[in-house]
């Protein structure tokens, strides 16, 4: 059930956002009915930015705003703004000039949200679309001034734009050409399928100050998108200081003209920080959602605003009536921030460690970034979501001067697959980036800073103006200027290590059709761990023209980019001299973390060949019974005589080979008695012996063609024995001669290696 006040318009107060000049021409602001001004003037420091003029002051004559519908070149714009920058390049402009004093000077240019190219640009008058496709020539497709009141937080779903109206003493404020009524607060609902021509579709009014009905106003409004029930729930932030908590209602997508309340997420509660109730102001200025959580189902929302800020979870996928619901949000922790009077924007990290907290003391309208200003008012927070602690602070880093209004203000976290980096609008002090990768120690990487609005008479106060959001959409910077338009720009780091591995972090970026600052769609896993680099020649060492390849590999869990050197892996090592030797490989993983490894190895070593000689005399011995008998041969009888004799070998050459042959040229292999000779040959075959390998052996060939017999494959200094088979074979028919058969044979030794 929704929490319902009612309370009575207040009276129109002066208050510090008008010029010198203003007040003594005793001109005024009205304040919000049921706002923190509300019946009473307060102190300076708790003033919000946000001051809806009267229709019928001359602050808000919107007749004096001059746009321009066809982008207009950014160089002399940023010239006139005299804007000191680092690390940011201008790319386009589109125009929409506000006076800084006078007549149509409170018509600002407020928030911005993104559909494709499209650029919605809200204004205390309406919205514009701009045509970004061409980021240096930016067309404006429409500058809607139909909805005349309120800062104009504007949201985009589809073809649905939805505008927040957080103003309500209005009695004549028209929207879309019908009067909203008096005290009306809440929502317009606009169809933009066709971007030229907006078409209102509904007015949901959502105030306390009217019997019977509830809210507190519409000052922003955070979309929660729910396409599976046919639901686009909007977390809004009341006009009220006294709404304590998120209001949410729901639109129906395919018939947007059913608008119910759903309820409200509370703010109170215990503090995290002092582990009492929370006290104070518990109101939500703004709210920011990361829709599922590390690619889980748990989605985190979070309301800043008043003394603090309040931590929420919500399951899309529960039903609408359990807690934890995206209609019932769980409440994680709630706590006020030491000093802090005017909590104000939040952005998570993408992968949902961390959460940047803002506040904006003195409302937006005063000069908080002096080198004066307290610590606290010049700080922006990191924060755990889960526990509220906070892990890292920010201080503005640019000191700014005492008539430049400046805080942060409206920021976003771009949507890098690893490390952290975001980008803020502060105002006068302009466009801030920073990387908050280690997040106890952010630092700023650019910026665009432009110079004081006003410096001259007549006025002496500040000039409200400067950057009211800067975000990050698909690779380009856009800043909402107050006074001057929307910018675009293009981030362009140095070439050191740190913006080396910044800008391989952004290449990578997730990017979106559409996209709502405060809505945070395509949360992920992270990761946080950096490739491998590994090399096995890395710490070797090498001889001066040894052979050496550099192989080498990247490796990382979830998938490698590039794996660089000059030298490539596979290629031959330099080992041409002496010395310590190295080569750079670079790794970069598809979440754009880096490793840069250097292999390093040693050439420290050089041959120089001595020849060594001593000499040992080759010899060859072998020593063999004088003669082999075989006995009596019998005529008539076929039989196989057969002997075996030792054999002792001495050789201590390398290899050596014993073979046979028959040195006479007549009756060769044969034994002969006197002129005849037996008609098969003689044969001689190894039998055994230690390390010897036997050869083919056989009839005993001539002098051209020995019978190998036997070979050793190394030397000896020992003799070595071997025996020999001698066989000789007699046909029954042979006719043998009385007398002795016989033949002298020679034994060779040979070696390859003399």
């Amino acid at each position: 059930m929704l929490v319902v006040g009612a309370f009575a318009p207040s009276a129109a107060l002066a208050h510090p956002c008008i010029s010198e000049t203003e007040a003594t021409l005793g001109k005024s602001l009205t304040l919000h009915t049921g706002g923190n001004w509300a019946g009473a003037m307060p102190t300076f420091n708790e003033l919000e930015h946000e001051c809806a003029e009267d229709l019928d002051s001359y602050l808000y004559d919107a007749s004096k705003v001059k746009t321009s519908a066809v982008g207009e070149p950014v160089g002399p714009v940023v010239a006139a703004a005299g804007y000191a920058i680092k690390n940011l390049t201008p790319v386009g402009y589109s125009r929409r000039d506000v006076p800084l004093t006078g007549d149509g000077s409170g018509v600002y240019n407020s928030d911005l949200a993104f559909k494709d190219n499209l650029v919605i640009a809200g204004t205390y008058e309406g919205f514009r679309i701009l045509d970004f496709t061409d980021k240096a020539n930016p067309t404006e497709v429409v500058n809607y001034t139909g909805c005349n009141v309120g800062q104009g937080d504007v949201i985009v779903y589809g073809n649905l734009l939805i505008r927040s109206w957080d103003s309500p003493n209005h009695t004549n404020a028209m929207c879309a050409g019908q009067l909203v009524g008096a005290g009306f607060e809440g929502i317009h609902v606009f169809d933009i399928s066709n971007p030229a021509q907006p078409q209102l579709v509904k007015q949901f009014r959502f105030a306390a100050d009217n019997p019977g009905l509830v809210g507190c106003g519409s000052h922003t409004a955070t979309a929660v998108p729910d396409p599976a029930r046919d639901a686009l729930y909007v977390y809004n932030g009341g006009s009220s200081g006294t709404c304590e908590g998120i209001d949410i209602f729901k639109i129906k997508i395919s018939d947007p003209t059913q608008i119910s309340v759903i309820g409200r997420a509370s703010n109170e509660g215990i503090d995290a920080k002092t582990g009492v109730t929370r006290v104070g102001n518990n109101s939500c200025h703004d709210n920011n959602v990361l829709l599922n959580v590390g690619g889980t189902s748990t989605s985190y929302a979070m309301c800043a605003g008043g003394n603090g800020l309040a931590m929420f979870k919500f399951d899309l996928t529960k039903a609408v009536t359990e807690e934890g619901s995206v209609e019932k949000p769980t409440q994680l922790w709630t706590q006020q921030m030491t000093s802090v009077t005017t909590g104000h924007s939040g952005s998570f990290t993408y992968d949902g460690k961390y959460l940047i907290y803002g506040h904006e003391p003195g409302g937006g309208s005063a000069a908080q970034c002096q080198a004066s200003s307290t610590i606290i008012n010049r700080t922006l927070y990191f924060i755990d979501p889960v526990t509220g602690q906070t892990k890292g602070e920010l201080l503005h880093p640019r000191p700014q001067g005492s008539r430049e209004n400046c805080t942060w203000h409206n920021f976003n976290v771009v949507p890098t697959k690893a490390g952290y980096y975001a980008t803020s609008g502060s105002y006068q002090s302009g466009i801030s980036v920073f990387d908050f990768t280690n997040v106890a120690a952010p630092k700023e990487i650019a910026y665009a800073d432009p110079a004081p609005l006003e410096l001259n008479p007549p006025t002496t106060g500040i000039v409200l103006g400067g950057d009211w959001s800067t975000y990050w959409h698909n690779g380009t910077i856009y800043q909402s200027d107050i006074k001057r338009g929307v910018l675009s720009w293009q981030l362009n780091l140095g070439g050191d290590a740190t913006a080396t591995q910044a800008n391989a972090h952004l290449s990578k970026i997730n990017t979106s059709t559409q996209s709502n600052p405060q809505t945070q769609l395509g949360s992920y896993a992270p990761d946080s761990q950096p490739p491998t680099i590994t090399a096995a020649v890395d710490g070797g060492s090498f001889k001066v023209g040894a052979v050496g390849t550099a192989d080498y590999t990247c490796s990382d869990n979830f998938g490698i980019d590039s794996c660089t050197s000059l030298v490539a892996s596979g290629s031959p090592l330099d080992t041409a001299k002496l010395g310590t030797k190295s080569f750079t490989v670079t790794a970069t993983d598809t979440a754009g973390n880096i490793t840069t490894k250097t292999i390093s190895y040693k050439v420290n070593s050089v041959e120089f060949p001595v020849a060594i000689n001593a000499s040992v005399e080759a010899t060859m011995g072998l020593s063999l019974p004088g003669t082999l008998n075989f006995g009596a041969f019998v005529p008539g009888i076929a039989k196989s005589y057969e002997a075996n004799i030792a054999a002792s070998i001495t050789t201590n050459t390398a290899d050596t080979t014993l073979s046979v042959f028959d040195p006479s040229a007549t009756n060769t292999g044969r034994l002969v008695n006197g002129t005849r000779a037996l008609a098969t040959p003689l044969t001689i075959k190894f039998a055994s012996g230690n390390g010897a390998t036997g050869l083919a052996g056989g009839p005993v060939g001539g002098t051209a063609a020995p019978t190998p017999l036997l070979s050793y494959a190394s030397p000896s200094n020992t003799a070595r024995s071997a025996t020999l088979f001698f066989q000789q074979k007699i046909a029954a028919n042979e006719t043998l001669q009385s007398g002795t058969y016989g033949k002298t044979l020679v034994f060779t030794m040979s070696t390859t290696t003399p």
